[in-house]
């Protein structure tokens, strides 16, 4: 039975469903409330103007259902599907680690700080903090005010002498008693003040001993006081994203290309963040349904709230299952609007932001996208024009081509844009794309040519191939700068027949490519400039007494044209600083020598 039948004679229960290639490898776990319902989305490829699911149909050769009765099991049985069969095309985060936490191993004389990922561990534990350099940052200067150890137990039974730590002021050394034992508790007992948030009464303290100690002169008690001042006041320092105290809630967020992010809120401090995709893109609820269950697996920590983009239809369910994977209760939210709403949609941002780490993809998916931009056919090869000037002077242009996403070196070209002068930059656009065309049975045409520039540039290369007859599909792309609005902050397609611009999202695989190109065409450009212009420099450095100041001054006022000093009168070159009539004599007799 072929895979789309299969997918017409699913079962109207609820269960999950598995996808498996043509080597029997599973490819795809899902789950519903009704399979029948669910999986006939798989059948409408591109029934909403988008392949959404191109590469999982792509591979996918045969299904199989798993009937429960009910969703609640359905909901665990796809989690252990996932876990026995990790298919690829199911969720893939980025940091499957819980956070850092620093931890108080009290049940030694000696407590010992350190970092931990679970409370599983016996003793005092304190955070998240926000990343993990956070964490080590807050372990280190609490050592470095209290000199707590952070050595091993049979590290610490085994020294005779002081250790490294010791001697930069991290340890008080009490593997080899350096520190007596109530000393030891008075600043264990000042680190648990500290982590309890009473950081401003210790620093305090410490400065009224460190003056006291200045006083009577004890200088090193007060440096010691003023070192454990410095420390505190570091570890003051906001590190998080405040909002309202005593909440524990996350906040999801998903892109349209499936990109998610997972704000992490603790105590109402925003303390941590998770990224991953979703390899096969649906709607948004469907796509919750999925992220929720594979977010929170055995041994997440699990808050009493998650806010979500949108409601999964198994809610309930997932709900269920949270509860007793958390022990206690969890509500999945769907906010509509205010400050839940603003979070959501700061999350999705997040996702989008961090796009860039997963947009590496095959060209032709690639291509597909460019296609459904330009709404031209999905191109092979790309060309990059980029017309520029050396400060206003001896204007050039360069073509790149990228042949499947790869530059092709032997087709970049050079071009000297008229007389190498002038400020028409539409001009020398509408030039340049016609000699372009011009080549085209010696290069042969690109499938696509994008022009560096906005609206204008983009009309004078349709003028060009108007004049030239050759139907080449030209774009433009038009530079982010600063300005008022966000269009101006974005980088920007026009395209013929257009009036308004396509802004390319931030980090999304097609900008990427589309800077890359034009980068590498401006590249090109800048550097027959500055080879240009170096071959010039050699050719008046052959000239007795033309030394750096006065060659600099020549080819600034001949605009790298060699044959206006050739050709200069005598009076507008005497004009010139440095400049005598010897000199000019021995120049314009050099330069009729070599220049045709």
């Amino acid at each position: 039975m072929s895979f789309q039948r299969q997918l017409q004679t699913a079962p109207a229960r609820p269960g999950c469903y598995l996808f498996f290639d043509d080597q029997d490898q599973v490819l795809y776990v899902g789950k519903a409330k009704n399979i029948r319902n669910r999986v006939q989305v798989y059948r409408r490829e591109g029934a909403d103007g988008r392949a959404r699911f191109a590469e999982l149909l792509q591979y996918a050769d045969r299904a199989e259902f798993r009937v429960t009765d009910s969703e609640m099991e359905a909901v665990l049985l796809e989690e252990r599907l996932v876990k026995m069969h990790q298919p690829p095309l199911n969720v893939l985060l980025k940091d499957d680690k819980a956070f850092l936490l620093l931890h108080l191993d009290t049940t030694h004389p000696w407590p010992r700080l350190g970092l931990a990922r679970k409370r599983s561990m016996r003793g005092e534990f304190f955070g998240p903090y926000p990343n993990a350099g956070a964490t080590r940052r807050a372990k280190r200067l609490l050592q470095r005010a209290f000199g707590l150890r952070d050595c091993t137990d049979h590290t610490l039974a085994n020294r005779r002498r002081p250790c490294l730590k010791y001697s930069v002021g991290l340890c008080s050394g009490p593997c080899v008693d350096k520190v007596t034992a109530a000393d030891y508790q008075e600043s264990l007992q000042a680190a648990r003040l500290v982590l309890n948030g009473k950081v401003k009464d210790r620093i305090y303290q410490e400065q009224e001993r460190m003056e006291s100690a200045s006083r009577v002169m004890e200088y090193e008690i007060a440096l010691r006081a003023r070192n454990r001042v410095n420390a505190l006041e570091a570890l003051a320092e906001p590190q998080k994203v405040r909002l309202q105290a005593g909440r524990d809630f996350d906040v999801l967020g998903i892109d349209e290309r499936g990109s998610f992010a997972l704000l992490e809120y603790r105590d109402g401090d925003w303390v941590a963040t998770r990224y991953g995709r979703i390899p096969v893109v649906e709607a948004a609820a469907a796509m919750v349904s999925e992220l929720v269950p594979a977010l929170y697996r055995v041994g997440a920590e699990i808050p009493v709230e998650i806010l979500v983009p949108a409601m999964p239809d198994e809610a309930d369910a997932i709900q269920a299952w949270l509860r007793d994977q958390a022990g206690h209760a969890v509500q999945i939210l769907a906010p509509a609007r205010g400050q839940k709403r603003a979070l959501v949609r700061m999350a999705e941002s997040n996702a989008r932001a961090r796009r860039g780490e997963v947009a590496r993809v095959s060209w032709p998916i690639l291509a597909r996208r460019i296609s459904e931009i330009t709404n031209m056919d999905p191109p092979a090869v790309v060309d990059c024009i980029d017309v520029s000037h050396l400060q206003g002077r001896e204007r050039v242009a360069s073509k790149v081509r990228f042949v499947e996403g790869k530059a092709e070196r032997g087709s970049y070209r050079h071009y000297l844009v008229g007389d190498g002068h002038g400020n028409d930059d539409f001009a020398a656009m509408r030039e340049v794309v016609g000699r372009v065309l011009n080549r085209v049975g010696e290069d042969g045409l690109a499938d696509l040519i994008v022009l560096d520039g906005g609206k204008g540039q983009l009309s004078a290369g349709l003028d060009a191939v108007q004049e030239m007859g050759i139907p080449a599909p030209l774009i433009s792309l038009a530079k982010a700068r600063r300005g008022r609005g966000p269009v101006q902050a974005e980088e920007r397609l026009f395209m013929p027949g257009k009036s308004d611009p396509f802004i390319l999202e931030p980090q999304s695989p097609e900008r990427l490519f589309f800077e890359r190109i034009r980068d590498e065409a401006h590249r090109f450009a800048i550097t027959h400039h500055r080879k240009r212009r170096e071959n010039l420099r050699l050719v008046l450095e052959q000239i007795p007494g033309i030394g750096p100041a006065k060659r600099g001054a020549l080819l600034d006022w001949c605009e790298g044209d060699l044959a206006r000093l050739r050709d200069a009168p005598r009076e507008i070159l005497l004009e010139l600083p440095g400049i005598t009539s010897g000199l000019i004599d021995s120049m314009q007799e050099h330069l009729y020598e070599i220049l045709p």
